[in-house]
């Protein structure tokens, strides 16, 4: 059995394939992790349209991440989900 990871906004476990992985750098960078592997604070959401517009209403990567995110990290994430 994989490892369960909780989406932040609908708290649902899945395999951490099945959702997006968004990291802190050390840096303080904010960006999507394709390979599940880069260094930072992680936190994860939904391959879904709904989960992403509850996060941004929510804040939900602003708590978990500890930092302010834009609009335009939002869209993004959306486009991913659309495609």
């Amino acid at each position: 059995m994989y490892p369960l990871r909780m989406c932040v906004v609908c708290r649902a476990r899945k395999e951490k394939e099945e959702l997006i992985r968004v990291v802190k750098s050390p840096q303080g960078e904010i960006e999507i992790d394709f390979s599940f592997k880069a260094m930072g604070r992680g936190a994860y959401i939904c391959k879904d349209k709904n989960c992403i517009l509850a996060a941004q209403k929510r804040k939900a990567f602003e708590r978990a991440l500890r930092c302010g995110l834009d609009s335009e990290f939002y869209e993004k994430l959306g486009e991913m989900v659309s495609e």
